[in-house]
């Protein structure tokens, strides 16, 4: 049963990173990058390879990805639980690296470790190639190891070098673990170089003392020959698509850098730094404590010092190649297996320590040692876990939620806009109708203009959805000129994805109802044109009103429309900046005319009646609106504007 005790141990902790994984696997939406992965998964090996070219990821995950879905299905569930299986390999390998360097006790409390970091969780239940990258990359680093140490039972310095007999295997296994790294993500040689400066490490200071140190430098030279042997039909394009990738622009201080790493190592990414300083103080100080070396380990500082190595040569690379930005923390998941272990090595030398300190040297010390500290570490990590499972401000965009709510509104000739091209994937993944329009990605003028005409020609309403807009239409060109011809009736927020809805319609060139009011002497109101309808419910009034500025303005208002019933209750209501935020007031030219477009949309509940239609400008700051006369009319904070009719 004693021999049993570390198997049961290892599967209770396999058992617990399962749950962890699998639970509310499919509760959010995929987003942009997952529903890429979706797609790319639905097409044949050759048009994979073939669309890999012009990625900025190899082929390797999604050709993987590919033969999972056509076994397992393509549900969220189905295809993120690729990761699930590659998160479970991550915590199996960090455990066996864990006991080949330290020995059993440091290998099962980094396996638990990795097991619940909130990190590891977040990027196995994500249909991407990271918790692959993860498994990869421990799994070659145990690998390396068990090359260079054999199984752990013999003695730090090699007897012979790797013969065909006693390492042919692992050599062979470790060429190809490397070589699929290389194929899975375009991070994975930061984890080579770090193995190729721990292999000349303990050449330097272990091998020397063997007669047949040359010949394990030869078979070193071999295995790497062998990787990049693999990777060379891939290589061309690895370098071009690399080669393309824009730094961060070092955009940041190096000390809040570092202390973001931590933070994403230690709690993940679901907690702000200045709600973790409590568990980065514990984790921070166990880490340290874990580069102790103790005679108890296996390998003895020679371990100490490849796990060092392997968590500080690709942080060291990711500042160095500039690589350190919010977007590009996941490539932190290679060093996670190294931090893990040396909080796991911490611990078991604090636990070593005590019983030392104590006369008799009681075990029963060390182990309440043990149960403090990862009962600790768990407590720590709790407030992680949970803003990682229920706190909408982690979420993925929920295109999910967004697909379901246009598809209960849309209605014969409206259209929708996708405004970053890589949403073509994700959308149609739960919207797979042919009404769906993407925008030209970083459109000129032109290219604007050709793309929105046809749409607004012949369209009713216009579904928009933006995201990532500097990147996608860093000028603003599609917003622009929706704004310029459509009428923006609603915003809404889906985590990152803005779902924005347009009534169109012919824009007039002049005010059907001449007004001339003032607000506070600043703007004048000339005119608007208001179609009175009739108008049902879910349909958009269309209001154009026509703006001058009389003197230079200092402060940003805002415009809000509402509809009023005959009580003077407000039933639909629209506020926004002008030009849908692009002419804020603070630019507009004194003397200056300009037609300005508002929908107001009209709520399906909403009874058929007369509904009264008013405008107001306010300070978005304070909530106080600008007073406003009209030759005629009494003074007050808002101007009638004249009747909406609304039918059954």
């Amino acid at each position: 049963m004693k021999r049993q005790a570390p198997r049961l141990a290892l599967l209770s902790i396999l058992l617990l990173a399962a749950l962890l994984r699998f639970y509310r696997l499919d509760a959010q939406s995929f987003w942009n990058d997952e529903g890429n992965s979706a797609r790319i998964a639905e097409r044949s090996l050759d048009l994979i390879l073939e669309g890999a070219e012009g990625d900025i990821h190899p082929p390797g995950y999604y050709l993987l990805l590919h033969t999972w879905r056509a076994l397992f299905g393509h549900s969220e569930f189905a295809l993120r639980s690729l990761s699930v299986v590659a998160g479970l390999c991550l915590v199996v390998f960090t455990y066996l690296l864990g006991r080949q360097v330290f020995g059993l006790a440091t290998g099962l409390g980094a396996a638990f470790l990795a097991a619940i970091a909130p990190f590891a969780i977040y990027y196995s239940q994500e249909a991407r190639m990271y918790a692959l990258l993860g498994a990869l990359s421990v799994g070659s680093t145990y690998l390396l190891l068990r090359m260079l140490t054999g199984s752990g039972k013999e003695a730090a310095g090699p007897r012979s070098p790797p013969s065909p007999r006693q390492r042919i295997g692992t050599a062979i296994a470790y060429v190809l673990t490397c070589g699929a790294g290389l194929y899975v993500q375009y991070a994975f040689p930061l984890v080579l170089i770090a193995h190729n400066i721990i292999f000349c490490l303990w050449w330097l200071a272990v091998a020397r003392r063997s007669p047949h140190r040359w010949r394990w430098l030869a078979a070193w030279i071999v295995a790497q020959a062998g990787i990049a042997l693999l990777y060379v039909p891939w290589l061309p394009t690895a370098l071009a698509s690399v080669g393309g990738w824009a730094g961060a622009g070092r955009a940041y201080a190096l000390g809040p850098a570092l202390l973001d790493t931590l933070r994403v190592l230690g709690v993940g990414l679901t907690l702000p730094i200045a709600e973790a300083t409590v568990a980065l103080t514990i984790l921070g100080a166990l880490s340290l404590v874990g580069l102790w070396p103790s005679r108890e380990d296996r390998i003895g500082w020679i371990g100490v010092a490849t796990v060092a190595l392997y968590l500080l040569v690709p942080i060291t690379l990711i500042f160095a190649f500039d690589l350190y930005k919010p977007a590009w923390l996941k490539f932190l998941i290679v060093v996670l297996p190294p931090f893990c272990l040396l909080v796991a090595h911490g611990i078991t030398n604090s636990a070593r320590w005590v019983a030392r300190a104590l006369p008799t040297g009681d075990r029963w010390a060390r182990t309440a040692v043990y149960i403090v500290s990862y009962a600790g570490v768990v407590a720590a990590l709790l407030p992680s876990t949970r803003n990682l499972y229920f706190d909408p401000t982690y979420a993925r965009d929920n295109y999910r939620q967004i697909a379901a709510d246009v598809a209960a509104v849309i209605r014969h000739g409206d259209g929708i806009i996708l405004s970053a091209p890589n949403q073509w994937e994700v959308f149609p993944y739960y919207y797979p109708d042919d009404d769906v329009h993407p925008a030209p990605y970083r459109p000129a003028e032109d290219e604007a203009t050709g793309f929105l005409n046809p749409l607004l020609d012949g369209t009713h309403r216009l579904f928009v959805l933006y995201w990532g807009d500097d990147e996608s239409d860093p000028q603003r060109l599609i917003a622009a000129g929706l704004a310029a011809q459509a009428y923006k009736a609603t915003d809404r927020w889906y985590g990152r994805v803005r779902l924005a809805t347009y009534g169109v319609a012919p824009s007039p060139d002049e005010p059907t109802q001449e007004l001339d009011a003032d607000f506070a002497g600043i703007i004048r109101l000339l005119g608007s044109a208001v179609e009175e309808g009739p108008y049902a419910g879910d349909q958009i009034v269309l209001v154009t009103l026509f703006w001058q500025a009389l003197t230079p303005i200092s402060e940003r208002y805002k415009v809000t429309l509402q509809l009023l019933d005959d009580a003077g209750h407000l039933v639909a209501q629209h506020d926004s900046e002008p030009g849908d935020g692009l002419r804020p007031t603070t630019a507009w030219e004194p003397g200056h005319a300009f037609a300005d477009h508002y929908g107001i949309p009209i709520p399906s509940s909403l009874p058929p009646g007369q509904y009264t239609l008013i405008v107001g400008i306010y300070d978005p700051s304070t909530g106080n609106r600008l007073p406003v006369e009209q030759r005629g009319i009494d003074p007050g904070d808002h101007l009638r504007l004249g009747i909406v009719n609304i039918s059954s």
